[in-house]
Formats: structure tokens, sequence, C-alpha cells
């Protein structure tokens, strides 16, 4: 889309609009720019559990559990994973009996009767975040074998993210640069220099790191992990920036 701004001088117009300076003549577009780039981060989320007659019963066993997966990890990824966790919850378990007339009551009980405590669970949510993403199905299925209730292949991820969007940013300029040339041209006009850049979709990158585990090297797990092949689809980065050109006298 051309604009071309042209100064008042109608006659008969007051002194205070015809002082007004003249607008610029300018061409305004938008640019587009997109490149895709091969994936070199894979997120796995899981959910691991202990079971227990007491407190301690159930979180000694989740601790078993999630040193089992821990060394796993650290066996097949050699280092290059960042493991994570929260979301950790010890909770007494009641017996099937313990309900209201509609089956659910998020009401205290006294632990007696139907209601008594059966035992605890305690659970957390652990995070894998691996540079080795080729291995990230083969890391999701050695997780769930070494006791995770539930383990994804979450997602992929860049972990430079600016770098593909700084290319995408530059694409996107040479795109504005050759739609306000190639209008300018049909004009009869003669392109000047670029007067005003606005991006129009740019959100801060989260920066990602990756790094070595310190725990020691475990022994190599009595069974090798089941090999997932994964081919992900490149991640498209795309830029779009709002140019406006002047055009040269």
């Amino acid at each position: 889309m051309r604009i071309v701004g042209f100064g008042l001088a109608l006659l008969g117009v007051g002194a205070a609009v015809a002082q007004e300076p003249p607008h610029p003549h300018v061409i305004q577009v938008t640019g587009v720019g997109t490149v895709a780039t091969a994936p070199d981060l894979a997120v796995i989320d899981y959910w691991a559990a202990g079971e227990g007659k007491t407190p301690d019963d159930a979180t000694n066993a989740l601790v078993a559990r999630q040193k089992a997966i821990l060394a796993g990890i650290t066996g097949l990824l050699q280092g290059s994973a960042r493991i994570t966790n929260g979301s950790l919850s010890v909770i007494a378990v009641r017996g099937p009996d313990c309900r209201d007339a509609n089956g659910y009551n998020p009401q205290p009980k006294l632990e007696q009767g139907p209601c008594a405590v059966a035992g605890y669970l305690a659970t957390i949510q652990g995070t894998i975040r691996t540079s080795q993403v080729d291995k990230a199905g083969t890391a999701v299925g050695l997780v769930s074998r070494l006791g995770a209730r539930d383990a994804r292949l979450q997602s992929f991820q860049l972990a430079d993210r600016q770098a593909a969007y700084s290319a995408a940013m530059e694409r996107a300029i040479a795109d504005a640069k050759r739609q306000a040339a190639t209008i300018a041209h049909a004009a009869g006009e003669k392109l000047g220099p670029i007067v005003m850049v606005r991006d129009q979709n740019f959100q801060p990158a989260e920066d990602i790191g990756i790094i070595a585990l310190r725990a020691p090297a475990p022994p190599p797990p009595p069974l090798a992990p089941v090999e997932i092949t994964i081919n992900p689809q490149p991640i498209e980065t795309r830029a779009q920036v709002f140019v406006s050109f002047a055009i040269a006298p």
C-alpha cells in the first residue's frame, strides 16, 4: 500500500493551518520473514509416585523411584540433560466406601470407620530438557519403565530462539524493501531511506540453558532402553514489521 501526503495549499485557509509543515511523502508496507529451524531441545514431562502405609513409607518409595529415573536418564543421555521437578504432594488415601450420598464429599472426615486412612500417596512432577533430540523418544520409554506413572514428550524447542528471530527479522526487512521498491517503480518514484520501522510481533525469548548433571555416573541399566525414533518438524520462526520508506526527491 502506498500512502502519499501533500502539503495543504488551498486558498482561504486560516494562517494556523497554512503554516503546518507538509506531510512527508512515504510508502508504507508490511514485511514478513520466516525461517524454519530444526529443534535442538526436547522437553519431557513425567509424574512419579510412591505408596506406603505411613507418610515416610510413601516418600521413601518416591525418593527411590526418583533416584532410579535420574540414574537411568543420566546413563542414557550422558549428562546432556537438565532435570527439574516440583508439584510435590503427600496425601492420605481412604477406602472406596468413604463417600457421601452423591459419591463425593470435599469436607474433612474423621479417620475412622469407612473413612479410616488406608495409606499415603506421594507424587511429584518432573521435567527433562535435553539437547539429544534423537533420543527423546527413547528417554520417554525409559522413564516409564523406571517407574513413572505418566511420561510424555511434551514439546520441541530452540535453545537459542533469538538467533532464529534475528534471521526472520532480516528476511522481513528485505521483504519490505522489495515491496517498497516495486511500488516506487510502478509509481514512477525513486525509493528513499527507511524513516520508520515497527516490530509487530516480537515476544522476548526465554533463555533455556543446558547444564551437565552433577550426579555421579551410575552403572548402566540392566536392560538397554527400547529405541524410539524421533523425527520432529522444523520450528518456524516468523517476524513481521511495518516499514515506512521516504520517497526521494
